[in-house]
């Protein structure tokens, strides 16, 4: 009968051990995601952070040691809805794209073209385009139907 509760036991800590591990999971901003995360992705990148503010919008700026600047655009409901990215190194783009990640390599092998041409895809709610060489990349990406009615792609730089 011991050796039944103590199993049991053990089976609960493990079980609440693993649910306090998820929740202490950080969030990383990223398209789609909330604003309050942003200062997640600040610290994963050791980078230093300026918000500005837009007609209708913000812009977190984070600027990483190695000079790459990452601009998340963050909607009045506090959605980011764009990312764009620019300096001598690419940024972790799965971090930036959250859940569009998957749809973002998907689409990208689909839409490959030979050469150094710069990357654009459009598939559904996502827009990507990225391009560069080493010590000069930029790009950008974001949601369509989570933009401010004011803004437009060309504003997501």
């Amino acid at each position: 009968m011991r050796w039944t509760w103590a199993t049991q036991s053990l089976s609960k800590l493990r079980q609440a051990v693993f649910v306090i591990a998820i929740l202490a999971l950080p969030a990383f901003a990223e398209l789609g995601g909330n604003v309050t995360t942003v200062q997640n992705d600040q610290v994963r990148m050791k980078g230093t952070v300026r918000v500005t503010a837009g007609q209708g919008f913000a812009i977190h700026e984070i600027t990483t040691p190695t000079g790459t600047a990452v601009r998340e655009y963050v909607n009045p409901a506090g959605t980011v809805f764009g990312v764009a990215w620019q300096g001598p190194w690419k940024p972790d783009l799965r971090q930036l794209l959250g859940v569009y990640f998957d749809q973002y390599v998907q689409a990208s092998q689909e839409n490959k073209k030979h050469g150094r041409s710069p990357l654009q895809v459009q598939s559904g709610s996502l827009v990507v385009e990225s391009g560069g060489h080493p010590r000069s990349f930029s790009g950008r990406a974001f949601l369509p139907q989570m933009m401010p009615s004011n803004v437009t792609a060309e504003m997501i730089q």
